[in-house]
């Protein structure tokens, strides 16, 4: 009975000794090969974000922003290198922790950061699983994690196979063609090719509660701003055009403008600009313009922001 117990302990053991060896070998490998796949594919983007991109303006967002801002426009425009780094599925926090981790590493002269006017509401969508390969090495995603997720959650986070779990093959695949990678073109811009769509689109109206501010983002948002202030960036805050109709209370409007008022910030919300809403051939769909409407958007944007960035021009 005893020796059973003890062949059974020791088997325990094994196995635990095991996982542990693997999990720390996975840690090692994606912090090893995660540099080496900067800016390649969403998962190499997301690193390139918070570490690498260094140009002296900036554009981030979610998906809208990644499809709705032509960079080249934008550095056309400014006579300064531009860099996209917007990603889909990437929301309110996401971003906090991108803009605050670039901040750490220079100090870019305008950064764009494209919100949805309701993103500081309690109601909001806020995924932060994008970062979650980040957790425990970057202290801005670390903190927005434990401030706004579970205890359980994070403690798995502590298992490299659990925060490296969704990403492992992409990065592999990645790393393999690595070579061959010569950049991007676009600079993080990803256009929507016009398409003739089954249906055509319909003006609605959306449906929102963003009556209720979460006091956590809102604390976030300040923070965000009052350090791009005291470092000399200028900022803007933007909601680009959507094919919808917006009747809803938005608290969280209200609250992000004054914010933006209270730290000089520029605030512009586009999301009901006529001239979009009499236009649906320029929309992917209700949330996204195609190329064509991006490049009719981004010149809109650079028209409605030349006073305010005419001092960080060439």
């Amino acid at each position: 009975m005893k020796k059973g117990l003890l062949r059974f302990g020791v088997a325990v053991l094994v196995v635990l000794c095991s996982v542990a060896v693997i999990d720390f070998a996975i840690g090692k490998m994606m912090d090893w090969m995660l540099p080496q796949i900067s800016n390649q594919g969403e998962t190499g983007k997301t690193y390139f974000s918070l570490y690498d991109v260094n140009t002296p303006v900036v554009i981030a967002g979610s998906s809208r922003s990644a499809h709705h801002y032509e960079t080249q426009q934008v550095e056309d425009s400014l006579g300064l290198p531009t860099y996209n780094v917007s990603r889909d599925g990437c929301f309110f926090s996401h971003n906090s922790c991108v803009i605050n981790t670039i901040m750490d590493r220079y100090s870019p002269k305008l950064i764009i950061w494209e919100n949805r006017t309701e993103y500081l509401a309690e109601s909001e969508s806020d995924p932060f699983v994008n970062l979650y390969p980040y957790y425990g090495s970057n202290e801005w995603v670390t903190t927005a994690i434990e401030e706004e997720l579970p205890w359980t959650e994070y403690a798995r986070l502590n298992s490299n196979i659990y925060k490296f779990n969704s990403i492992i093959h992409r990065v592999l695949t990645r790393f393999r063609s690595r070579n061959s990678f010569e950049g991007d073109p676009l600079k993080g811009y990803e256009p929507l090719a016009p398409r003739k769509l089954v249906k055509k689109l319909e003006l609605t109206e959306e449906l929102k509660d963003a009556t209720k501010v979460s006091e956590t983002r809102e604390k976030r948002f300040r923070a965000v701003l009052a350090r791009a202030k005291e470092k000399g960036i200028k900022m803007i805050i933007t909601d680009s055009p959507s094919y919808t109709i917006r009747r809803f209370e938005n608290a969280s409007k209200a609250r992000m403008a004054e914010i933006c008022k209270e730290y000089d910030v520029l605030f512009i919300d586009n999301t009901q600009d006529p001239y979009f809403l009499e236009h649906p051939e320029l929309f992917d769909d209700r949330s996204h313009l195609n190329s064509d409407g991006a490049k009719k958007y981004t010149e809109m944007f650079l028209n409605q922001i030349h006073d305010y960035v005419s001092s960080i021009k060439k």
